[in-house]
């Protein structure tokens, strides 16, 4: 039986790629999904029967789950199962709120838990050059480090609470998603005098308009209309940046312009939730400005 394993539950549209390259890095992982584990496991990975094994097996247990529900449910059954010392890398974005109630149930069991929200969509996970942004103890983070850089090109640890991670994932994710609106509304604009997606994103990436819409997920898949490849679904995007929103309300920060977008978000995602979030620019190019 091979020991000192690292664990990854959740071999789905982020975490399969993520597990991969954890174990081309070198990392001995047990794995398991409720979809199906052989299937997705990542060649040369233990494949588990259950959650329950995952944290009866690994000390260090990394989460890539679909949504806030499924990451309870899942913390829930690693309290039960789990041994005290083992620490579960949650790499959800579920808000601040989540992620502290995480740690108080986890915290009862003696279980120790890393807030460690993931940024760089799909094609960053399969390329293995995701950023984390984790909040939890130092020791703790630099006993999770060698799982945390297996999917990882940046390792960032932003506090020592958990929370401190989502914040930083919800404000990261509310500039980028606001960002997808400002750049479709302005190629949008450039399109009406005759100018080509492709060109104008060459020119803005060379320019002061550059962000990472437009640096990556616009001419990959908007200047291709490849719209529906980049890997994240209208209400998810839509929920992400509405956790700004909330948050931004219960803090009392300013939040006008962020609103502004989450509003033509929430639009966006009520006319096809499942939609992938590129369809944002046909969307709003087709919007009736009377």
């Amino acid at each position: 039986m091979v020991k000192n394993l690292f664990g990854f539950i959740g071999l789905g549209n982020m975490g399969e790629a993520m597990a991969r390259n954890a174990v081309l890095k070198g990392c001995e992982l047990i794995v398991h999904d409720i979809a199906g584990t052989t299937e997705r496991a990542p060649k040369g990975s233990v494949i588990a029967q259950s959650n329950h094994e995952v944290a009866r097996r690994a000390k260090v247990v990394a989460l890539s789950l679909p949504n806030l529900e499924t990451n309870r449910s899942v913390i829930l059954e690693i309290a039960e199962a789990g041994q005290a010392d083992t620490i579960v890398v949650d790499t959800c974005t579920v808000g601040i709120e989540a992620a502290q109630e995480n740690t108080k149930i986890l915290k009862q069991a003696g279980i120790i838990y890393l807030d460690a929200p993931v940024s760089g969509l799909k094609f960053r996970a399969e390329e293995g050059t995701l950023v984390s942004m984790v909040s939890g103890h130092p020791q703790a983070v630099e006993r999770a480090r060698t799982l945390i850089e297996g999917y990882s090109r940046l390792l960032f640890h932003v506090g020592g609470e958990a929370g401190q991670g989502q914040r930083m994932k919800v404000l990261n994710n509310a500039i980028c998603i606001a960002s997808y609106v400002i750049t479709a509304e302005a190629l949008s604009y450039g399109e009406a005098g005759g100018l080509k997606v492709e060109e104008m994103l060459q020119v803005l990436n060379e320019s002061s308009g550059q962000n990472f819409g437009t640096k990556y997920l616009f001419p990959k898949y908007v200047a291709t209309q490849r719209y529906d490849e980049s890997g994240a679904e209208a209400h998810i995007v839509e929920k992400d940046i509405g956790l700004f929103v909330k948050g931004s309300q219960v803090d009392q920060t300013p939040n006008k312009v962020i609103s502004l977008a989450h509003s033509l978000i929430k639009e966006f995602s009520l006319s096809n939730p499942s939609q992938d979030q590129m369809r944002i620019y046909p969307f709003i190019k087709n919007l009736e400005t009377n």
